[in-house]
């Protein structure tokens, strides 16, 4: 399991919503993913009532909710280590995760 990015759970959450970007970015959950990510969440202290849209937001296909961009920019490298270790959950690491995390670096100022 990841250290979480801080000691916010705010903090947590929104990192959380970013790297359920990261692991829609090819248009695809692998279960290994979901499994990661639900986990993952009430570890970093993510309240329980965040954690059951997100995993709506998942189980339904729909749009996930944008994450706070501006409050994750004050932990990028923490926020960047945790979406790279979710792409790398389910052992695939493809062109369009890859783009996407490109994407994420330069949103981060990395």
């Amino acid at each position: 399991m990841l250290p979480s990015p801080s000691n916010d759970p705010v903090f947590n959450a929104e990192a959380l919503k970013l790297l359920l970007q990261v692991a829609w970015a090819d248009d695809q959950l692998d279960p290994k993913e979901r499994a990661f990510v639900a986990k993952l969440g009430p570890a970093w202290h993510v309240p329980e009532a965040i954690m059951a849209v997100l995993l709506d937001h998942l189980d339904r296909g729909k749009p996930l909710p944008q994450p706070n961009v501006t409050l994750l920019r004050t932990k990028p490298d923490a926020v960047i280590a945790s979406a790279e270790a979710l792409m790398a959950a389910d052992g695939v690491i493809d062109a369009v995760e890859a783009d996407f995390m490109d994407q994420v670096r330069e949103l981060l100022g990395r």
